[in-house]
């Protein structure tokens, strides 16, 4: 029996601690949301204004803040209604497209009571009164489903019938397509009520203030320096050094040779004889030698004299040139 209560007492605690941990992990780590409808509804190029309205009128955040949600998403042909009206009235009329709770196409169609009426987005905000906030969602004979206000099911009330499903994530958030915009005709009488003009903004006398006088100081006009004009510098001419000039050589002029006189001895008759005279006579060889080799040495200056004074002349010449 001990051992029974143990085992019993065991059991109960250890369900216990499986709870409170449960429990802990629920209040600590909130929900985290696993959709984004905006990313979503990007598939789909058809709906780019539905996606835009969602986006500016800040319902997105909301729709992507819930664990359970259901969007009924309308087309860009079926925004009409909506075209031209103000933002506010635009975020009242999508609200509306946004039911609390997950249904897809199958359980839409299969509906118990064949007609149920639904929580929408626009029931948490200030502006819903009663059934405002819901719809009326009615299962066909044939399949069809259709989507009402629950609060003004008037025939001027505009409603909407399912045409398809878009997204399906089982119990988290479910997108449908469906043919036109829920409008109901208190959120048009809304719209259209006038609004409060603003208070007039109290009227601020300005003072005027003096403006301060300028004196203005005369500015001395700038004297143009004068500009120093560059001298030309003249380029000193090459002084062209003298050729010297070979003197003349002089010419020796031959010396002229005396000729030896014969002397005349005389002879006993008073006359001198022809054999005397030969005798007396110097030899004439050697005169002759000398004075053909003075004949030659004058020739030899005279050629010399001739080349110096033409060399001399050409030198001269060539420097007064350059």
């Amino acid at each position: 029996m001990c051992l029974s209560f143990s085992s019993s007492s065991s059991s109960l605690c250890s369900t216990i601690l499986l709870s409170f941990t449960l429990l802990i992990i629920i209040i600590v780590f909130p929900s985290v949301t696993c959709f984004d409808i905006t990313k979503l509804l990007s598939q789909f190029p058809t709906y780019t204004t539905f996606s835009n309205y969602l986006a500016q009128t800040n319902l997105a955040a909301d729709i992507n803040n819930r664990n359970s949600i259901t969007v009924l998403a309308v087309d860009n042909s079926g925004m009409a209604p909506v075209s031209g009206k103000s933002m506010d009235v635009i975020k009242n009329v999508l609200s509306l497209h946004v039911i609390l709770d997950y249904f897809d196409v199958q359980k839409l169609q299969h509906l118990q009571n064949k007609s149920i009426t639904v929580r929408t987005l626009f029931d948490t905000s200030d502006q819903a009164h009663g059934l405002q906030g819901f719809v009326n969602i009615t299962a066909m004979s044939n399949g069809a489903v259709s989507f009402v206000s629950a609060f003004d099911t008037t025939n001027d009330s505009i409603g909407c019938n399912l045409i398809k499903s878009l997204v399906s994530q089982p119990y988290n958030i479910s997108v449908v397509h469906v043919s036109t915009v829920i409008m109901p005709p208190f959120l048009l009488a809304n719209s259209n009520a006038p609004a409060l003009a603003p208070a007039p903004a109290p009227v601020v006398s300005v003072t005027p203030v003096p403006m301060p006088v300028l004196s203005l100081v005369p500015v001395p006009t700038p004297v143009p320096g004068l500009v120093p004009v560059p001298v030309p510098v003249a380029i000193p001419v090459p002084v062209v050094s003298p050729v010297p000039v070979l003197a003349p050589v002089p010419i020796v002029s031959p010396v002229p040779v005396p000729v030896p006189v014969p002397v005349m001895i005389p002879s006993a008759g008073g006359e001198p004889t022809p054999a005397d005279a030969a005798a007396d006579a110097p030899p004439p060889p050697e005169n002759n030698k000398s004075g053909a080799g003075i004949l030659k040495f004058c020739g030899v200056n005279s050629t010399l004299t001739l080349v110096l004074t033409f060399f001399s002349r050409t030198l001269l010449s060539r420097s007064i040139i350059s």
